[in-house]
């Protein structure tokens, strides 16, 4: 006996690791998708809580109807345009397991690019006092907190909502000892609210202009905190901020280090010397883009 439901075939025995692999890669293929068959693999593992490999070890193994209907229903938001990160509520990033939901940015690889240079950075001082700035999931605080378990790490951003995610997932990781707060890096207080004389001021923050907003895949654009995307008209204005604060926050040698929007990282090292920051470089990411600018602080602090 066969019924039929959202136009797709079950049977009284059950559905299979196959059969649901199979409808979900015709799925999001029709939703245009890239690599459906994949994120089909990765949804319906995750909604299994098994391994990728075991769904094709075991291809006829049953499926109960309460964990076939989940896995539709990831399905549906995905094929929406929902990121997969989000329907599957977490994103792997610098070897952790971290919660991300539409309040934070989802991590990207780029973003570890950020992270080993601030390793490179810290690799010899003892106990570092770190802060990153616009932590969003607190992906960075907590990687730098889990390769460094010595360091001050502190951790802030103007989102009640993503340091609520950030906090659980320091929780989550074993990395508790990391301190949070609600901080606006453009509001004039902001110095007064955090650490001082730090080894290392950290940001990725915002840094694509309201102008670029349609060229961003619809993902991203639709569904991703737009504080933590947009600046408005001006491409620099975080970077601007970051420069300004950074000599009064950094102990002397102390280094700032940001992410960049590739066209625009020459026009953020420009800044960073003008705040009077030595040594100042620009770091290509994986994919050979100009990705990560740094400069340190030289121990002259300009009003």
């Amino acid at each position: 006996m066969v019924h039929k439901a959202d136009g797709q075939k079950r049977t009284e025995a059950g559905e299979t690791h196959r059969a649901l692999l199979d409808e979900g890669a015709r799925r999001l293929a029709a939703a245009g998708v890239d690599d459906a068959r994949r994120e089909a693999e990765w949804l319906l593992a995750d909604t299994l809580g098994e391994e990728r490999a075991l769904l094709y070890a075991r291809p006829e193994c049953p499926v109960s109807p309460e964990q076939a209907q989940r896995f539709r229903a990831r399905l549906r938001c995905r094929a929406e345009g929902e990121p997969l990160q989000y329907v599957l509520g977490h994103a792997d990033f610098f070897g952790l397991r971290l919660a991300v939901s539409p309040a934070v940015l989802i991590p990207r690889p780029e973003t570890e690019t950020l992270v080993q240079e601030a390793l490179h950075v810290l690799a010899e001082g003892r106990r570092p006092r770190l802060l990153d700035v616009g932590t969003g999931s607190g992906c960075i605080a907590l990687a730098l907190a889990s390769e460094r378990p010595d360091a001050d790490v502190h951790a802030c951003d103007v989102s009640a909502g993503a340091l609520a995610v950030a906090r659980a997932n320091a929780d989550a990781c074993g990395c508790s000892g990391v301190r949070f707060y609600r901080a606006d890096v453009l509001a004039e207080p902001f110095p007064q609210k955090g650490p001082a004389d730090l080894d290392l001021l950290i940001s990725n923050p915002p840094y694509v202009p309201d102008a670029e907003a349609e060229a961003l895949p619809a993902s991203v654009r639709e569904h991703e905190p737009p504080t933590a995307l947009f600046t408005g008209d001006d491409p620099l204005r975080f970077y601007r901020a970051l420069a300004h604060r950074a000599p009064r926050m950094l102990a002397s040698g102390g280094r700032l280090l940001l992410e960049a929007h590739a066209p625009y990282a020459g026009a953020v090292a420009a800044l960073l010397r003008e705040r009077g920051l030595a040594n100042v470089t620009v770091t290509e990411d994986a994919f050979g883009r100009e990705r990560i600018v740094g400069g340190a602080n030289g121990g002259g602090r300009r009003p």
